[in-house]
């Protein structure tokens, strides 16, 4: 059973931080008459440099906190196996296993392939039930179990569930490691008095197997009950309930093939949110009419004259001429739109009719001073279709490097719009 238990525990830790990372897509053939429609994008904008203090990132700080704390965890238990292979003693060859006699009153504990004694425990042989326990632990390689749970805890260590596996992981190592005695058939009682006696002398060595652990009372149990009828059931229900979660959480994706018709439309430019652009002001004339009622007479000082050449008013100087040119996607526009499609899954919407008629968005791509696409938003009524269309530019630019705008001749960070329409049959 604690066999299982260990193989339980570290496959289903494994596993839960691989899963994100897998996916399994089914192919699909969309038969709808949806059509996706781009249109023409008519203005590419360059986004003004604002103050330091009002771009500052939380996200990044967040980050280096994460990256600090994670580091620091690495760097502690990377101390602690130091500290372990530099405890200074003689190491002997005892019944063909590496034992180190340290000079420090120690309990007996096991790391990597050797086995750790205070010179106490050594009177020119070793309590065979100590030996064979700490034995147990290096044949059954558990220092790997540690050292792989200590990894996650390092980049994981946010997550509570990770404090509860480690301890699950290192009581069900001395579990194995007891069982072995009691299969042996010495006298259990004695057995405990040892671990008792041994429990008053605890280190603080977290990455080691101890010959003595802080779950001394469920040990005692372990010891003295005999094996359920019910196990081969207990194993089959925790497998059966582990894989049914894994499917519970699985989120389908499928990869269409739909055939979409490219309209061209010029569309106006919409207010965005959350880019602050540098645009070119546009002309605009005002008409008015007014109907006059009173005529008055209007003083002689206020009527219009003829003003001579000397007394015209300077006119203020021209704004300085900009040099921009626009952002370039790697062989051309019509790429990026393919592209697109190609990731865009279309088969998602209107099955269910809930879409009808037309759905419109608004895709704003901000590409940096170095060509990266570093963020897409989407702006439209319907928040799924906007979903979708984010994921799929996203997949469309994903480690494409365009050719940046610039202005007066220096890269500069700037915004495509992208309009979408679907119409749903």
């Amino acid at each position: 059973m604690f066999r299982f238990n260990r193989f339980y525990l570290l496959a289903a830790l494994t596993f839960s931080y691989v899963i994100p990372f897998v996916k399994i897509n089914l192919p699909a053939i969309s038969e709808n008459n949806n059509q996706l429609i781009f249109e023409e994008i008519t203005t590419q904008q360059l986004i003004q440099k604002t103050d330091q203090a009002s771009n500052f990132n939380w996200m990044n700080l967040i980050l280096m906190i994460y990256i600090l704390i994670s580091v620091v965890l690495i760097i502690k238990s990377l101390m602690s196996i130091t500290k372990i292979f530099k405890l200074k003693g003689r190491e002997i060859i005892y019944q063909g296993q590496k034992v180190k006699l340290i000079e420090k009153d120690l309990p007996p504990f096991s790391f990597w392939n050797k086995i750790y004694l205070s010179k106490k425990h050594f009177e020119d042989h070793i309590d065979n039930r100590i030996f064979l326990h700490e034995k147990t632990h290096l044949i059954q390689k558990h220092s790997l179990d540690l050292i792989f749970v200590e990894i996650l805890q390092a980049i994981s260590w946010f997550n509570p569930a990770i404090y509860f596996y480690k301890k699950a992981i290192k009581d069900n190592h001395e579990f194995l490691a007891d069982e072995v005695i009691v299969r042996k058939e010495f006298n259990i009682k004695d057995y405990q008095n040892l671990i008792l006696a041994e429990v008053l002398n605890a280190q603080n060595l977290s990455i080691v197997n101890q010959f003595n652990f802080n779950n001394t009372k469920k040990r005692f149990i372990m010891m003295t009950t005999k094996r359920s009828k019910l196990e081969k059931f207990k194993k089959l229900f925790a497998v059966s309930a582990f894989a049914g979660l894994s499917i519970l959480f699985v989120q389908k994706v499928y990869a269409t093939e739909t055939k979409l018709e490219v309209k061209s439309v010029i569309p106006e430019i919409t207010k965005n949110e959350f880019l602050k652009f540098d645009t070119i002001p546009q002309k605009k004339s005002i008409q008015s009419s007014t109907k006059i009622k009173d005529k008055k007479k209007v003083p002689a000082s206020t009527t219009p004259r003829v003003m001579k050449e000397n007394e015209l008013p300077i006119p203020p100087p021209p704004p300085p001429a900009r040099n921009s040119t626009p952002a370039e996607f790697p062989e051309g526009l019509n790429t990026l739109r393919r592209n697109f499609q190609d990731s865009f899954n279309s088969s998602q919407f209107g099955d269910d009719k809930k879409e009808k008629g037309v759905v419109k968005t608004n895709l704003y791509i901000k590409i940096d001073e170095n060509g990266k696409t570093t963020d897409v938003r989407a702006e439209g009524p319907n928040t799924n279709f906007n979903a979708e269309a984010i994921r799929a530019m996203k997949a469309a630019t994903e480690n494409v490097t365009w050719k940046p705008a610039t202005e007066d001749e220096k890269p500069a960070a700037t915004v495509f719009q992208l309009p979408i329409t679907m119409n749903f049959h």
